[in-house]
C-alpha cells in the first residue's frame, strides 16, 4: 500500500502543479535519470532556499558511491516558516516579507521482471504572507518507466520531464519570471539478436513538449537503429543511426525542421569505471532547408575512485533545441529545484558542452561539487547566441549523532553573447541540522542570494542587481535515513560518527 501511495503521488505531481495557471500544450529523445547529480545541462537553482524542505544536499552522494540499488524508496516531507529581506529581488528600496512552505521531495526507483522505473521529484508549495506573490507551487520532476512487453526484446519506453523555466533573461529570477514545462516522451524499443554475441536495437519515439505561455508548443518523431557486437560481458562496439522529425504548433512563430545523426559507440561497464563514448556526424536542415554536416562526440565516464569518492566527466559537441536541453537538467551538488535558462527560440542550434563532478563521502564528511560549461550556437538565429557556465559546493559534516551542519553555494554565469548581455548571480548558505528521533529532523538554514550583471536589453532597460538574505526553520519528516545502503542519521546523509 505504502509503494502504491507514493508511486502514485510521482506520476501526479506534475500535473498538480501543472493544474496552477498552466495549458498543457509540445520534442525531446527519452530523458535519462541520471545517477550522478549534477552532470548536465548547465541550469540556475532558485535563489534564496526556495527550496528549504527539499532533499538535504548529500543524499544521493553515498547511494551514489555504493551499487545501484534495486529498489529504492526514499522520501520526505517537511513544512516550517522563514523571512526575507528582498522579496521582489530589486537593488533599490527592498521589501521583507514572512513566508511559509510546505514541501515533498522523493526518489522512488523498481527493478522487475515486468517494469523498471524512476521517478526523481523536488515540489514546495510556498506562500507570500504578506501578498507579495500569490501562493506558488514550485517543482522539478523526471521520471522514466520501462515496460517489458516481451523478456528483453520488446519493450515500451514512458518518460516525462516537468520544471520551471526562466522567462526573462533580464529579470531575477522570481516567481513571476517563470513558466512551467513539461516534456513528456514514449515509444517502443525492439532488441534482435542474429547471433550470441550480435545484436540489433529498433526504437521509435514520439515526443511533445508543452509551454506555460511561450508559443513553442510542439512534438518530435525519432526513430533509430543500432548494430552492435558484444565484445565481453561488460563491454560492446556499435553503430547508431538516428532520422529525427521536429514540428510546432504554431509555425509563424516557429520554423520545421529535421536532424540526422550518425556514429560509432563504444560502451564499457565495469566494476569501478562505465564509458560510453561516441563519435560521428551529425545533420541539421533548419538553415535555407539544406542541410548542413558538422562533426559528433559526445563521452560519459564515471570512475569510481575508491570506495568513498566516485568522479564523473562529461562532454560533447550535438544538435540540439530546447525541448532537448530541458530534459537533460540536473540540480548539481547545490540541490534545490533547477530552473531551466530562457527559452528565446525553439531553433535547432549546436551545442558544445563539458561537466564534471566529484562526490566524496567516509565517516562524518561528505564533499560534493559539480562544474558545467555550455556554448550554444543558433546558425539561423545568431542573436540568441549564449554560452553558460555554473560551479556548486556542497560540505557535510556530523557534528554528533544527532546533530550535523552543512555549507555550500551556487555560482551562474550567463552570457548572451549578441545581445550584451552578462547575467552573474549565486547563493551561499549554510544550516544546523538537529534529529530528536529516528526519522523526524528540525533545521535552520540561512541563504545569501546576489546578483551581479552588466549590459542592457535592446531596449537600453539595465538588469538590476541585487543581495537577499533569507532564513527559514523548518520540521520534517524523513524515513529510511537510516536504512538506505551507505546512508546514515546525519544531515545529507552523513553516517554518524
Amino acid at each position: 500500500m505504502r509503494r502504491f501511495v507514493l508511486t502514485a503521488l510521482a506520476l501526479v505531481s506534475p500535473a498538480i502543479a501543472l493544474s496552477q495557471n498552466a495549458s498543457p500544450q509540445g520534442p525531446a529523445t527519452v530523458p535519462p535519470v541520471q545517477a550522478v547529480p549534477g552532470v548536465g545541462a548547465p541550469g540556475a537553482a532558485l535563489p534564496g532556499a526556495l527550496m528549504p524542505g527539499a532533499q538535504l544536499p548529500g543524499e544521493e552522494a553515498a547511494t551514489a558511491l555504493g551499487p545501484p540499488p534495486a529498489e529504492l524508496i526514499r522520501y520526505g516531507v517537511a513544512a516550517g516558516i522563514g523571512e526575507t529581506d528582498n522579496v521582489f529581488l530589486t537593488s533599490t528600496h527592498p521589501k521583507s516579507q514572512t513566508l511559509a512552505a510546505a514541501d515533498l521531495d522523493f526518489d522512488l526507483r523498481r527493478t522487475g521482471s515486468r517494469l523498471d522505473a524512476s521517478a526523481i521529484g523536488n515540489f514546495t508549495d510556498l506562500a507570500f504572507l504578506q501578498g507579495a506573490y500569490g501562493n506558488q507551487v514550485l517543482g522539478r520532476f523526471d521520471g522514466l518507466a520501462t515496460a517489458k512487453l516481451w523478456s528483453d526484446r520488446l519493450k515500451w519506453v514512458v518518460a516525462d520531464d516537468y520544471g520551471e523555466e526562466q522567462t526573462d533573461p533580464f529579470a531575477p529570477i522570481t516567481p513571476v519570471n517563470l513558466q512551467r514545462v513539461n516534456v513528456f516522451t514514449t515509444g517502443p524499443i525492439l532488441t534482435l539478436r542474429p547471433s550470441y554475441s550480435t545484436f540489433v536495437n529498433l526504437d521509435a519515439h514520439y515526443s511533445k513538449i508543452s509551454y506555460q505561455r511561450s508559443p513553442f508548443d510542439g512534438h518530435n518523431l525519432l526513430g533509430g537503429a543500432e548494430f552492435g557486437r558484444q565484445l565481453s560481458s561488460l563491454s560492446s562496439l556499435s553503430l547508431v543511426v538516428q532520422a529525427e522529425e521536429l514540428r510546432f504548433d504554431n509555425t509563424a512563430v516557429n520554423t520545421d525542421y529535421d536532424r540526422r545523426e550518425a556514429y560509432g559507440r563504444y560502451l564499457i561497464q565495469g566494476a569501478r569505471t562505465s564509458i560510453d563514448a561516441q563519435l560521428g556526424a551529425t545533420q541539421a536542415n533548419d538553415v535555407g532547408s539544406s542541410w548542413r554536416t558538422t562533426p559528433l562526440a559526445r563521452l560519459s565516464l564515471t570512475r569510481r575512485v575508491s570506495p568513498f569518492s566516485l568522479l564523473t566527466l562529461a562532454g560533447g559537441r550535438e544538435y540540439t533545441d530546447a525541448g532537448g536541453s530541458f530534459s537533460s537538467l540536473t540540480s548539481g551538488a547545490g540541490g534545490g529545484i533547477v530552473v531551466a535558462p530562457v527559452a528565446q527560440t525553439t531553433a535547432n542550434y549546436l551545442r558544445n558542452y563539458g561537466s564534471a563532478g566529484w562526490l566524496f563521502a567516509r565517516l562524518r564528511t561528505t564533499l560534493n561539487a559539480t562544474v558545467n560549461w555550455e556554448h550554444d550556437d543558433y546558425q539561423a538565429q545568431s542573436l540568441f547566441n549564449a554560452t553558460r557556465a555554473s560551479l556548486a559546493l556542497n560540505l557535510g559534516r556530523a557534528l554528533t549523532t544527532k546533530l550535523s551542519a552543512n555549507v555550500g553555494g551556487t555560482l551562474d554565469r550567463y552570457d548572451y553573447l549578441n545581445q550584451g548581455f552578462t547575467d552573474k548571480f549565486g547563493t551561499i548558505g549554510g544550516g544546523l541540522a538537529y534529529r530528536p528521533g529516528r526519522w523526524f529532523i528540525v533545521y535552520a538554514r540561512y541563504d545569501h542570494a546576489f546578483r551581479r550583471s552588466s549590459g542592457s536589453a535592446s531596449s537600453g532597460f539595465a538588469a538590476p542587481d541585487y543581495d537577499e538574505n533569507r532564513v527559514f526553520i523548518m520540521v520534517g519528516y524523513r524515513p529510511h535515513a537510516d536504512t538506505e545502503p551507505g546512508q546514515g542519521s546525519g544531515f545529507g546523509g552523513v553516517p554518524p560518527p
